[in-house]
């Protein structure tokens, strides 16, 4: 038995004797238009791009429509995953699917599963550094060590139970049918800003953008948009299309990235960190640790530790074309890479780590 099966000893065995089948449960499936390629509908790619590397018959949808009651999506769920063999689900952890982040009853959906089933059940968290968020993957992690955590963002080691590894951060999964729709919209669009941020106004960005302003740097902010969004409540609403979004990158030269959570000085793993360099405008960004991770510090993305540096940062790169295009070209290229292999591979390496069954997909590129 595992060493980390302290919690949910009476489960049923951590292992399983037959073909990988995944079955991904989306936060917004078929009733949502936004369910199809080009979207950044995340289980929708986590979707597709399983299915393109480990083939059709490895992973299936299990779809909840927008208000069937929880006790019904839990029956059918446990019926689905003996029905089709299952091994592994995959869920956005944080809230009930079909419910735009309204209900969440997944520790009564995990009891009834891992009382029932065998396989594992993967978690997939945006917003972990939300305490009362991480509370609730807390509470699956200690009824059954076959629920692991997949953060988007942050480290999770020991954050679900002492000792007991987890999985993040992971960049998101883009599948190769979305990245031929990129690089249709891409096509032809030349930057004509030198720098831009592309993102929600949190305050503290305001006053990031507004200090980098003052210093002489000219940002343009979210130049994808007819209207001037350049507050937090405007950026959030009639956001553009995601091809668009990746358009808007494709139009300056440098983008900026700002690592600090809404939640607080939590520094994060931003998915515009992948979205920025696959599109291949050159990264610049405050975070070293969760970048770094992943691209090469000043050979694939560009580092500024706060606003006042990144001015002499920028200058330094508009100083020299030949280097910005070779970094902002390397970065792309890892980024290609990172996009068909990191998310899934990242889970595999978990779920040896936790020993646990594993999906057979090869390891990420690092």
């Amino acid at each position: 038995m595992s060493p980390y099966a302290e919690a949910g000893a009476a489960s049923p065995a951590l292992g399983v004797d037959r073909p990988t089948h995944v079955v991904v449960v989306p936060q917004e499936g078929y009733a949502f238009e936004s369910f199809k390629a080009g979207t950044r509908n995340f289980y929708f790619e986590a979707w597709r791009n399983l299915a393109e590397d480990l083939g059709e018959s490895s992973v299936s949808i299990f779809n909840v429509d927008p208000g069937e009651a929880p006790s019904l999506w839990h029956l059918r769920l446990s019926e689905y995953v003996q029905d089709v063999g299952a091994t592994h689900i995959i869920t956005h952890i944080e809230s009930d699917p079909g419910s735009s982040g309204s209900t969440w009853t997944w520790d009564t959906a995990w009891g009834l599963l891992s009382s029932r089933w065998d396989g594992v059940l993967l978690g997939v968290m945006f917003d972990s550094a939300f305490e009362w968020i991480a509370a609730k993957s807390r509470l699956l992690a200690r009824m059954s060590p076959r629920f692991m955590v997949v953060d988007i963002c942050m480290p999770m080691d020991g954050s679900m139970v002492r000792g007991r590894p987890e999985v993040g951060p992971v960049n998101m999964p883009v599948s190769r049918e979305s990245l031929a729709l990129v690089e249709d919209r891409l096509d032809g669009v030349t930057p004509s800003f030198d720098v831009s941020f592309i993102g929600v106004m949190y305050p503290y960005r305001i006053g990031l953008v507004s200090r980098l302003r003052a210093s002489g740097i000219s940002v343009a902010v979210n130049p994808h948009r007819p209207d001037q969004a350049e507050d937090d409540t405007s950026s959030r609403l009639a956001q553009p299309s995601w091809l668009d979004y990746m358009a808007g990158l494709r139009s300056s030269r440098m983008t900026l990235n700002f690592s600090q959570s809404s939640a607080g000085r939590f520094e994060q793993l931003k998915t515009r960190v992948l979205e920025a360099t696959l599109a291949g405008t050159l990264l610049l960004t405050d975070d070293r640790d969760r970048t770094g991770r992943f691209w090469l510090q000043d050979e694939e993305f560009g580092y500024f530790k706060t606003a006042d540096d990144a001015a002499p940062v920028i200058a330094t790169y508009l100083e020299d074309p030949v280097r910005l295009a070779a970094v902002a070209a390397a970065g792309r290229l890892r980024a290609r890479s990172l996009a068909h292999t990191h998310f899934w591979g990242g889970i595999e390496q978990g779920l040896k780590r936790r020993e646990l069954p594993t999906l057979g997909f090869g390891a990420p590129q690092d």
